[in-house]
């Protein structure tokens, strides 16, 4: 499995915060390396871990933890708010061949789901208006926009990473992925969709001020069900 840096925010006040950051990821399998700089907040950590576990692990410390960025070509990011169903999706094209994709969905049924992206960024109708899954009309394997099956636990839970090494992240921009519910053999639902939008480099995010509200990241990582990401 490649690895992925992700830039973290981390509210750091003292020498001591620095080093309880150290010993959360220190052991850690799949963590290769941890850059934190004091005074900026930011925690760059290299790893193969999907960025949930990552965060999770920043935050057992009692800080506030926010994503920044991640290392590759382009990456992009997919929220997905549909009833009870919520999520955040993110993409990263680590070299030309390799698109790491990572991801947790909440209120999900037990039940085989998939992952796809559709044609079109259109959600004016929700799920009913996105066209169908995008396709070149030359594949040979599989039909390009089909990322393939993830599984839920009992909790409603989905988390997963995986590489993809058909799509091209430049492409996907602006089209919509798409979570879909098994209910028999043959047929799938749409559950929940959202937007492929394009999302902030490695050290490319200089935010602390939240645009769409005005208030600062801490206060918005402290809303409930906030994704912690910028």
């Amino acid at each position: 499995m490649s690895s992925v840096k992700t830039e973290f925010l981390v509210q750091m006040t003292c020498d001591s915060c620095v080093q309880a950051v150290k010993n959360s990821l220190a052991n850690l399998d799949g963590v290769l390396n941890v850059e934190i700089n004091f005074s900026t907040g930011s925690v760059v950590v290299d790893s193969t871990l999907s960025i949930p576990q990552i965060q999770s692990a920043l935050e057992s410390t009692g800080r506030k933890v926010a994503i920044k960025g991640y290392d590759g070509s382009i990456s992009a990011v997919s929220m997905l708010n549909t009833g009870d169903v919520q999520g955040v999706v993110r993409f990263v094209q680590i070299n030309r061949d390799t698109c790491i994709v990572d991801g947790t969905i909440d209120g999900l049924h037990p039940v085989s789901h998939s992952l796809a992206v559709h044609e079109y960024g259109d959600l004016s109708k929700g799920c009913q208006s996105v066209g169908n899954i995008m396709h070149l009309g030359n594949e040979t394997d599989r039909v390009y926009g089909d990322l393939g099956s993830i599984s839920v636990e009992e909790n409603g839970r989905a988390s997963f990473r995986f590489e993809d090494h058909i799509i091209k992240l430049s492409e996907l921009i602006g089209r919509s992925l798409v979570v879909k519910a098994k209910i028999n053999n043959s047929t799938e639902k749409p559950i929940t969709c959202g937007i492929i939008a394009r999302s902030a480099g490695l050290f490319q995010n200089p935010k602390t001020i939240c645009a769409c509200d005005g208030i600062s990241i801490w206060d918005e990582v402290s809303k409930p069900k906030t994704k912690s990401s910028l």
